[in-house]
């Protein structure tokens, strides 16, 4: 069956949010909801999904980091990412520049885990 992954994070867009929903299939995408009010446009995903399919996730995150900044401030999507790997441990996702940046997470977020 695979072991548990844990993810958790957001992403911040500026213009871009029908292109992220209609990525997340119309917002319905399992763990992804979007806050209301406020000034600042985000997706925040929480959701603990088995080892064979944190790959989708991942594809969902990338293909929402590419979209192409729609205004003159050139901003892109951003984000941050927080995964917990039962077998790997802690890793980051970094959402900048149009890409997802994976690195090992700082132990300092080790007590989300425990």
């Amino acid at each position: 069956m695979g072991s548990w992954v844990y993810v958790r994070g957001w992403l911040e867009f500026h213009g871009q949010r029908e292109q992220v929903e209609r990525i997340l299939g119309g917002g319905a995408a399992e763990g992804w909801a979007f806050p209301q009010g406020g000034w600042l446009d985000a997706v925040c995903y929480a959701h603990a999904v088995r080892s064979q399919y944190v790959d989708d996730v991942l594809d969902l995150i990338r293909e929402i980091a590419a979209l192409p900044a729609v205004d003159e401030d050139n901003d892109r999507v951003c984000g941050l990412f927080l995964v917990f790997h039962e077998e790997e441990g802690q890793s980051e996702w970094q959402v900048r520049d149009g890409e997802v940046f994976i690195g090992p997470a700082a132990a300092r977020y080790d007590y989300l885990w425990r």
